[in-house]
């Protein structure tokens, strides 16, 4: 029997084929399939091949890790690779509770369970302690104080199961969705009626797993809900008939409680006493104050995405749960700190000076700026079960660029059907596009502005002329401190020197010592004809130069100072790129800000396509001077105001230079 030939799955082409075969049959010669009945049987066997088509291809694409679409196939395929999806993950605080009126007592006990809270929109969240705590006090002291206690924001479930070793299908589900699967603890006791319990511990390996061994796994399983495995006597003790299984897990909202400030957090916690006659009892909630370690909580984070997990397990596969190669840090890195989204490794041998027997670990979290230290403590710790060798982690706060672009172009509205509006929003999304590629959005993340130019170009035919005007801005984190503090960095770019306005280069205020009025720094332009050369100065908020800092190079974008500052806070120091192509370091990432795009007609006025030629003067916002100044030294800047005559020298034209 002669088969049809199916070259496609396209209906009319099924169709055509189906009635092709037919009419090779001399039964069928002379019918008129579209005005006959048969016209229906060849469309239901049209569209049934269609279907049965379908559905075996997508059968076949779930088959494999790369083109698998359902979640539940492909955390399979990654459990395949020793690789376990990153859950729902709980933000953190680290607090000091500082507990007052305890000369009577001997020890202090901090339970376990919720004891920060906070309010959210009408709903209360619990910032819980995993484990009880206890605390000695010393003999004579009034006060006593349980430091760096972690704390997890959720809610503490239970469940228990009883050991049925005759149901052969027996598992442990965790039946609630939105858990920090990094948080489940397991106990088990002989019978219901045992006083005592022995906790498990949990392994993500089996390397160094004996049968003994109290241990279990926790696999992300059907609708993103977890089952904790045990041994089975070769890999870890096996369970026995009538003991009972307690399962804690902690429900979380995750990246939803990052930020939360200490302001806005209560202690609803217990502390129990045992005073020195062994009397046990509580202490009073007026006892207890605490503070963050931290500014605020972070670490939060929602379950690791479908994208994440494809690119991430073969990745993590090939390191073989060793830290060897950079690779195998940066994939050991992704699934030990599941806020991670970039990571950058440098061995500390590639640096200058170089730095022996470290690397250098460079993480932009997905939620936050920076990694917290106690979170940056856990990494380092974590990472100890996989280094080979004696080598040192050292995590290192990212750097950021920021970027703003405000695309212009000119376009003949006779040669498209899109509207002005249609245009921007072409842009915008071409731009956005482009922030997420992967050649920007990393670390060493390059920017061009020519390709950008091409591409913006030719989204339409009509537009005729394009421009990117672009403004670089270094991000830099000024610490507190009354003594100069030296701070360097990059714009990564050729940067322009010569501008209309007064700075070539200017930064956001900022607190200074000594001066009640915020302050600002800045690089005046360099007008034809001024005799100043490279150097980063402090203004005053009247344009006044206090005194000299640093230089910049505007061939490279380099620059370094030394500053100091009478309070926490980050600045911008903003410039216009010259350069086309901007490409950061291992530590500093690019990030994008667009501008609304300026879509002029061919008959406007054209002016708009040239580059800014004046980068501005800042604002002061809410910027406050220093506390401890209720006036501000007065700066000479009259040539003529002088003590003596010897400490003027004048310029051959003080007009040039400001």
């Amino acid at each position: 029997m002669e088969l049809p030939s199916v070259a496609s799955l396209e209906f009319e082409q099924l169709k055509a084929s189906i009635k092709n075969y037919i009419k090779t049959k001399s039964d069928f010669t002379d019918f008129d399939f579209e005005g006959s009945n048969l016209s229906m049987l060849v469309d239901i066997l049209a569209y049934n091949t269609l279907y049965t088509s379908y559905n075996i291809n997508m059968a076949s694409n779930e088959l494999n890790l790369d083109t698998a679409v359902l979640r539940d196939n492909i955390v399979s395929h990654a459990k395949k690779l020793g690789y376990n999806p990153i859950s729902y993950q709980s933000s953190k605080v680290v607090v000091d509770l500082t507990c007052s009126n305890v000369g009577a007592f001997k020890r202090l006990g901090l339970t376990s369970g919720a004891t920060l809270q906070t309010s959210m929109m009408g709903k209360n969240y619990t910032y819980v302690s995993k484990d009880p705590i206890n605390l000695t006090i010393v003999p004579g002291a009034s006060q006593a104080v349980f430091r760096d206690v972690e704390l997890v924001e959720g809610t503490v479930f239970d469940i228990n199961y009883t050991v049925n070793t005759s149901n052969e299908h027996q598992r442990f589900f965790i039946p609630n969705n939105f858990v920090d699967s990094t948080t489940v603890k397991v106990f088990v006791k002989d019978d219901a009626s045992a006083t005592t319990e022995t906790e498990y511990t949990r392994k993500n390996t089996i390397v160094g797993v004996k049968p003994s061994d109290t241990v279990f796994f926790v696999e992300e399983v059907q609708d993103q809900k977890y089952e904790v495995i045990f041994g089975d006597d070769v890999i870890g003790r096996k369970l026995q008939n009538g003991e009972v299984v307690k399962i804690r897990y902690i429900v979380t909202a995750g990246s939803e409680l990052n930020n939360v400030k200490e302001s806005s957090l209560q202690f609803i916690g217990t502390i129990e006493y045992v005073d020195a006659s062994d009397v046990t009892g509580k202490l009073p909630l007026s006892d207890v104050s605490f503070t963050l370690n931290d500014q605020n909580s972070s670490g939060g984070s929602s379950f690791e995405s479908i994208s994440s997990i494809k690119y991430r397990a073969p990745r993590y596969y090939a390191a073989q749960e060793r830290a060897v190669t950079i690779s195998d840090y940066e994939s050991l890195i992704m699934q030990l700190y599941g806020n991670t989204d970039l990571v950058k490794v440098v061995g500390g041998e590639t640096l200058y000076p170089p730095q022996f027997g470290k690397v250098f670990i460079t993480i932009k979290p997905k939620v936050g700026d920076v990694v917290s230290s106690t979170e940056k403590l856990n990494i380092v710790k974590d990472l100890k079960d996989y280094i080979v060798g004696s080598i040192t982690p050292v995590i290192v706060d990212p750097k950021r660029i920021k970027i703003t672009v405000k695309p212009v172009i000119v376009y003949n509205k006779d040669k498209t059907r899109r509207s002005a509006a249609a245009l921007a929003k072409l842009i915008r999304d071409l731009l956005i596009d482009y922030e997420n590629s992967d050649a920007f959005k990393n670390f060493i993340g390059r920017f061009s502005k020519s390709e950008l130019l091409a591409a913006i170009q030719n989204l339409d035919a009509s537009i005729l002329y394009t421009n990117v005007k672009t403004k670089v801005c270094a991000e830099i984190d000024l610490q507190s401190s009354k003594t100069p503090i030296d701070y360097s960095g990059s714009f990564f770019t050729k940067m322009k020197s010569k501008l209309d306005g007064k700075y070539a280069i200017v930064s956001g205020f900022f607190c200074y010592p000594g001066y009640a009025d915020p302050v600002f720094i800045g690089v005046p332009s360099l007008l034809e004809g001024c005799v100043l050369d490279n150097n980063i100065y402090i203004f005053d908020k009247n344009g006044n130069i206090i005194d000299s800092i640093g230089t910049i190079d505007f061939e490279t974008g380099d620059f370094a100072f030394s500053l100091a500052s009478c309070s926490d806070n980050p600045i911008d120091l903003c410039g216009l790129q010259d350069g086309t192509d901007l490409e950061t370091d291992s530590e500093t990432y690019p990030d994008i800000i667009i501008d609304d795009p300026v879509i002029l007609d061919d008959d406007d006025d054209d002016s708009e396509l040239d580059d800014d030629t004046s980068i501005g003067e800042p604002a002061i916002g809410d910027v406050t001077g220093d506390p401890d100044i209720t006036t501000t030294t007065t700066v000479v800047d009259d040539p003529n105001n002088v003590i003596t005559i010897d400490d003027f020298t004048p310029e051959t034209d003080p007009s040039k230079c400001n």
